[in-house]
């Protein structure tokens, strides 16, 4: 018997009938546990295969009824294709009925079936009201017109008609395609002996193989699928909207509890932050202040969060906001959570646990929301939760942390499921590719504001430091705002300089028509600064000395370092580069002969005072001419041509 990718999940007050209802629609009695039977009440999540008049098979969940359970109501619920809405006839709709139906809604469940069930206890009067009580329940619901059977789960009356109308619900679903990504929610986890770990759920999205090995989120923990069941029955594979059993391979059942998800490895964003859209119910018990503490009910999993307001317009964050009303905020949760953007939730009170509201998420993988980032993440978050094409929501997220790169990772964890996340990047005008792996983008009204600064800071430079070839490259990523990172900016270096009018001069950055060779008197003055430096030989006199009476400019002694006429050994130790290249094969040529260039030789080879000596071992070293040793120094493998 085939399995359709169908789930069904009932909803509903406690002892309304749920479970004798799916018990009447499919022999299988869902209240396994001892508890459960002796309190007639559903605690946990009860399954069964509902077999369909063409031969194939869909599931149903059975969720508790109870106001303790609504987290495992939500955890059943979520992922359900067709709603059963259960209400007795002989008390109508109850609390926990209009907070079921919330739950639904919130959670954007596709079709709803009702069934006032013990309809053999109440007469035509009672049954009459009943119906209107449901009309008017789902008057403002996504489901106005949802049908409606009476039924008997004891007797079976009205049993086959409402089954008619459930394959008719399940007909007329429009049902996606499975995708390239699996995930499952965990909603049961335990060891069958024999077998070992064994985790059950409703598979969401994407297609399983047995034999695959899938990541365990939140933790990213390998795990091998040994065996599939549906229903009971083994399978070669699985799909989406299934009830399946996985028997897990070298895991134990701690390491994938329920609340966590299964998924084809480093396709989901996990994380402790969510930018997400929630309106609050119309009868929600309070306004939601901004920083609330709440209760985050997603897939499977329940964590605290806090709630960090967004102002739509990217104003200061508002105080509250009031029952009936949409907001946008940042969950900061107290742990980590797999998620997918489009995925819906429910909050609720921490305490008290009342159901406040329920959204979706935008932005599974957000950066930290700043004072500074307010109105950015607003734009973001309003083409997000807009009909945008995916190449606009690329550039949201671009502009979101214009100075950074994101990568083709990154954008597949943010966008929707399905999404041709490297068609989007390629087809969005502001996203600048990177030469890099995998590829990566960033804004390109980044550049754009870089050129004007960029410019005008490298002429700067010039006017002030006229000998040298321009800033150093490092000095002119910091010089812009924000300051890109070193990998995004020596990237877009050539493209920046291209634009900007500018060129790279070696380490430096110049503008094209600038030339920093020293007029024929300033050239006269730098003659004479190292005709003095190297008239003291490896003993030059202190620069104050050799610049005394030289009308040299402030960048002078720098460009004769980087001319390499001179060279700096210390703060205030400059010596010209002939005597100090006659003094180095000095030592090259004693320290071959000796093995080891110890400090009483340097210091006859040298003459030099210890104030001078330190400084030129230890520019030696970093010349990479010697190294350390216990005895003093000893040569380098390679050296250069100029010294042996």
């Amino acid at each position: 018997m085939t399995t359709r990718s169908v789930v069904i999940g009932t909803a509903g007050h406690i002892d309304h009938g749920k479970t004798t209802l799916v018990r009447a629609l499919t022999g299988v009695d869902c209240d396994r546990l001892e508890e459960e039977k002796r309190r007639g009440i559903t605690i946990v999540l009860g399954f069964a295969a509902l077999d369909l008049p063409d031969g194939s098979r869909v599931g149903i969940v059975d969720v508790p009824g109870h106001e303790k359970f609504v987290r495992t109501m939500v955890a059943g619920a979520g992922g359900v294709d067709v709603g059963l809405l259960v209400v007795a006839a002989d008390e109508g709709v109850m609390p926990q009925t209009r907070e079921h139906v919330q739950i639904l809604a919130m959670l954007g469940v596709p079709k709803l079936v009702v069934a006032l069930t013990r309809s053999d206890a109440v007469d035509e009067e009672l049954l009459e009201l009943a119906e209107l009580d449901v009309s008017e329940l789902l008057a403002e619901t996504p489901w106005p017109d949802a049908p409606v059977h009476a039924v008997s789960g004891l007797t079976g009356d009205g049993v086959p008609a409402l089954k008619d109308t459930l394959v008719q619900a399940i007909d007329t679903l429009a049902l996606g395609g499975s995708g390239d990504v699996f995930r499952m929610p965990v909603d049961r986890s335990f060891t069958i002996k024999g077998f070992g770990t064994v985790v059950t759920g409703s598979t969401r999205d994407g297609q399983l193989d047995a034999g695959a090995t899938l990541e365990v989120l939140p933790g990213h923990q390998s795990v091998r699928i040994r065996g599939i069941q549906s229903h009971g029955e083994s399978q070669d594979a699985v799909s989406a909207g299934m009830r399946v059993a996985l028997n897990l391979q070298g895991v134990e059942p701690a390491a994938v509890p329920a609340g966590s998800w299964l998924a084809t490895p480093k396709t989901l964003a996990c994380g402790d932050r969510l930018d997400v859209e929630f309106q609050l119910l119309d009868d929600a018990p309070w306004p939601l202040a901004n920083n609330a503490r709440v209760r985050l009910l997603c897939g499977t999993a329940e964590e605290l969060a806090t709630v960090r307001l967004i102002d739509p317009e990217g104003g200061p964050a508002p105080a509250e906001i009031q029952p009936g009303e949409h907001a946008l905020a940042q969950l900061a949760l107290s742990t980590e959570i797999g998620a997918v953007a489009g995925d819906r939730f429910v909050l609720r009170a921490e305490s008290p646990m009342r159901t406040l509201g329920g959204g979706r998420i935008l932005d599974p993988e957000p950066p930290l929301l700043r004072r500074r980032g307010r109105a950015a993440a607003a734009r973001m978050l309003a083409v997000q939760r807009s009909e945008a094409s995916p190449a606009e929501r690329v550039a949201a997220f671009l502009q979101r942390t214009p100075a950074e790169a994101l990568d083709l990772h990154a954008l597949r964890r943010r966008l929707p499921l399905g999404v041709d996340a490297l068609a989007a990047a390629e087809a969005c005008d502001d996203a600048a590719p990177l030469a890099s792996d995998p590829p990566s983008w960033v804004s390109r009204a980044s550049v754009d504001r870089w050129l004007e600064p960029a410019a005008a800071f490298v002429a700067q430079h010039h006017a002030e430091h006229p000998l040298l070839d321009g800033p150093q490259a490092s000095e002119l990523r910091q010089a812009l705002v924000p300051p890109p990172p070193p990998r995004v900016f020596e990237a877009l270096l050539t493209e920046l300089c291209e634009r900007a009018g500018l060129a790279p001069r070696g380490p430096r950055v110049a503008r094209l028509d600038h030339s920093s060779a020293p007029s024929a008197s300033t050239r006269q003055e730098l003659d004479t600064v190292v005709a003095r430096l190297a008239a003291g030989g490896a003993h030059p006199p202190k620069v104050e000395e050799a610049l005394s009476g030289v009308a040299l400019p402030a960048d002078g002694l720098s460009w004769l370092v980087e001319q390499g006429e001179i060279l700096r050994v210390a703060e205030d130790y400059y010596v010209a580069r002939a005597p100090y290249r006659e003094l180095v094969r000095s030592l090259v040529a004693h320290t071959r002969a000796a093995g080891v260039l110890t400090p009483q030789g340097f210091k006859e080879l040298s003459g030099l005072s210890r104030r001078h000596a330190m400084p030129f071992l230890e520019f030696l070293d970093r010349q990479r001419i010697t190294v350390r040793h216990p005895d003093g120094r000893q040569l380098r493998d390679t050296l250069p041509d100029w010294a042996v």
